[in-house]
């Protein structure tokens, strides 16, 4: 295995033989699937942004289920810029650089030894992120097929690569929608250039192409927007408890879809986009949305949005301000049982906030669940937010989780901690007081350090 391993590197350099009076840097690339798998023997190639393809070197060799991984390669690359990987006929788009004298990794994500789509991460934040990915950390967007205001198609493969602010909208509604529409035109003077804006209708018998076309036109929006047949749409909202609605009748959400097609963020309720918002879509705010536009929503705006954007980015969640006390409350339980946070004192705690219609909330309650208990010296508190006890039960037992959950169904616990988007995940200490709040899904790495804090202090 070894000679075959300085083959292959050689074989790698070799390849690039006549640039290296260049300054170079070196890659090297590592896999991972979904399973275990065997890689047969295929040739890298990749894309420098500003010129063509080159041939880098062939690889091969077993492939472990990450999070573990393989190195696959070691060469040596001229120092610039690249866009774009290929692999076995499948090509991924990838920002990778290659710096004077400095070691790049690069990690594909492998299964039944072809590169899945949208499983190509370059640097070292992106190889941990990837890891996390592939090994279903996080909950992954079904696949879709809709069609934009152009008519054109939008399904997975149009958005990879892209971080994505995805709403649920319809041009009928004067109620929300007329609030997310100028949440959208907010964010589109902030947004950073790898992130893409999408309204995606609930309505599909008034939201054809051409309506959400003259739409576009009428509000300036630059952004895009999605319909589809019933059965398209219906497919499309399903993870999200989203259904289809004409009319002021809605769900009104907001998720984060990161570049690779995981959604890491849902936002339920109203967002806060105070007077910034244009003359036409206050005029076709009924008086509830008038209401709302007043009242400040739910509380969450644009500054909020774009600073999760900047956390998805990462491997890690940022978190959101320490400090303060946990606010006191008491609720009902899906056992029929009440707590109260007077019932826990002197414990460390974590309060996961989460809904069933949260893919992200999914993914992560299993690891919560087998980590936080009396073997942790923590308290694992679940909040349900919104959903009935019915809807919460068969949840959990879905999960196999045992241990009931609190019913936070007007939603005032959530607010009181300043939850706006879920999951979100409050580390409280013994003495009351929050020592971080988690932003998004949580990973293991971050609430094993949190559980340290809390039961070091």
């Amino acid at each position: 295995m070894a000679a075959a391993a300085v083959a292959v590197v050689a074989v790698g350099v070799l390849w690039f033989a006549p640039r290296l009076m260049s300054p170079t840097g070196s890659l090297v690339v590592v896999a991972a699937g979904r399973s275990a798998t065997t890689l047969t023997i295929t040739t890298l190639t990749i894309h420098r942004t500003d010129g063509a393809w080159a041939a880098v070197a062939p690889i091969q060799g077993d492939v472990p289920a990450a999070p573990e991984q393989s190195q696959m390669l070691v060469t040596t690359l001229p120092v610039g810029s690249y866009d774009a990987v290929g692999l076995g006929g499948a090509i991924q788009r990838v920002s990778l650089t290659i710096t004077a004298g400095q070691v790049e990794p690069l990690l594909l994500g492998i299964d039944s030894g072809h590169l899945i789509a949208g499983a190509a991460y370059a640097g070292n934040d992106e190889v941990n992120l990837g890891l996390g990915e592939i090994s279903g950390r996080f909950a992954e967007l079904p696949p879709f097929t809709l069609v934009d205001q152009r008519g054109q198609t939008l399904d997975n493969a149009s958005i990879s690569g892209r971080d994505v602010v995805v709403a649920a909208f319809h041009t009928s509604c004067h109620e929300t929608c007329p609030l997310y529409t100028a949440l959208f035109l907010q964010l589109a003077k902030h947004l950073p250039p790898s992130a893409m804006l999408l309204e995606v209708t609930t309505d599909p018998n008034v939201d054809t192409p051409s309506t959400l076309s003259s739409y576009a036109r009428q509000i300036g929006a630059g952004w895009t927007f999605g319909t589809g047949t019933s059965e398209q749409l219906d497919s499309f909202w399903k993870p999200f408890d989203v259904e289809l609605a004409s009319g002021d009748s809605h769900t009104s959400t907001l998720a984060l879809i990161d570049r690779h097609g995981f959604v890491r963020l849902v936002y339920r309720g109203v967002p806060k986009v105070g007077n910034d918002i244009p003359g036409q879509l206050v005029t076709s705010l009924s008086s509830r949305g008038l209401y709302e536009l007043g009242s400040g929503g739910d509380g969450w705006g644009s500054p909020d949005v774009l600073q999760a954007l900047a956390a998805i980015g990462g491997p890690e969640q940022a978190p959101e301000s320490s400090g303060g006390t946990a606010a006191a409350f008491r609720l009902l339980a899906s056992d029929g049982t009440s707590l109260s946070l007077g019932d826990l004192k002197g414990q460390p705690l974590v309060i996961n906030f989460w809904a069933s219609y949260c893919p992200p909330c999914k993914a992560e309650m299993p690891l919560l669940d087998k980590s936080v208990g009396p073997q942790s010296g923590a308290r694992l508190v679940l909040v349900d937010e919104g959903d009935s006890r019915q809807s919460t039960r068969a949840f959990l037992d879905g999960l196999g989780i045992h241990r009931p959950a609190l019913l936070d169904s007007d939603l005032s616990v959530g607010h009181s901690y300043g939850i706006f988007m879920l999951p979100m995940t409050v580390f409280v200490r013994a003495d009351g007081t929050i020592d971080r709040r988690q932003v998004g899904q949580v990973d293991q790495s971050v609430l094993e350090t949190e559980l340290s804090n809390l039961t070091s202090r």
